[in-house]
């Protein structure tokens, strides 16, 4: 018999609040008080991902283990919600470049060429994927995008390789091996994303000195503009996801793919 869990309240309780995020800004978007073609379009990723997600957490706080497809599905989901977190923070950093630096682009993300075709480049992203940096060795992010892909494609395989796995018998042979090869997986791809809030930090910090040393369009030198703060303080809980994601990944008891983890 099916029961409602304590799992499954705190999933349908971030489900109430991602589902008002989402219902605010699809209205901002469809009564263009929000441009699509902006930084918030990440973040309206980023809480669809988070309501699919959390949707899923309902199901498995609800179902528990007789369903492994539905726990396997929130946890790649909730993985999903961390690289498009990641993508957020970029954006606002890019943004900000280019509504507060004199030249009015960002060295991270260059504008286009005028004449530049925009379906061109569309379908270089579409059909090249992660190899779309060949044709745009001049935009940092493109390379960045293309590592990011790689590291999450890593991320959800090695999710992905234990749905066969059986959690009620561990010592099993073919669940060691699928444990052994989601682990490498998922380490590698966490290990990606860790080094991508390093030098996210690294890029805020650049930013800020540049900021008190050349000032910005407030024509303020020698002060750091706020949104540049709110970055920085930001980027502490990200980090500490990204390092939580890599022990969780390497050491099994603090696995998210353990069973010993949930009250079922």
């Amino acid at each position: 018999m099916y029961s409602f869990t304590g799992e499954a309240g705190a999933a349908l309780a971030f489900l109430i609040g991602y589902l008002a995020i989402f219902v605010w800004m699809l209205h901002g978007f469809l009564t263009h008080r929000i441009k699509w073609r902006s930084r918030y379009s990440t973040v309206f990723l980023h809480v669809v991902i988070r309501v699919a997600s959390q949707a899923c957490g309902i199901s498995f706080g609800i179902l528990g283990f007789r369903n492994t497809n539905v726990f396997l599905a929130f946890l790649i989901l909730g993985a999903e919600g961390y690289f498009s977190l990641v993508l957020c923070a970029f954006r606002f950093v890019i943004s900000w470049h280019q509504h507060n630096l004199a030249s009015g682009e960002s060295w991270l993300e260059p504008r286009d060429p005028p004449g530049t075709s925009k379906w061109r480049k569309a379908f270089i992203f579409i059909f090249l994927g992660p190899f779309a940096f060949l044709f745009h060795r001049n935009n940092p992010m493109v390379g960045f995008h293309s590592v990011l892909i790689c590291a999450n494609a890593a991320i959800i395989a090695g999710g992905s390789y234990l749905a066969g796995a059986d959690y009620t018998q561990l010592d099993l042979p073919d669940t060691k091996r699928r444990l052994l090869i989601s682990k490498i997986t998922r380490t590698a791809g966490q290990s990606v994303f860790l080094a991508g809030n390093a030098l996210l930090l690294f890029i805020i910090l650049v930013t800020i000195r540049n900021n008190r040393r050349d000032g910005d369009l407030r024509n303020k030198k020698g002060t750091v503009h706020p949104t540049l703060i709110l970055l920085l303080i930001a980027w502490i809980p990200l980090i500490v996801r990204g390092v939580f994601g890599i022990l969780q990944a390497c050491v099994f008891s603090l696995s998210y793919y353990n069973p010993e983890n949930y009250n079922f």
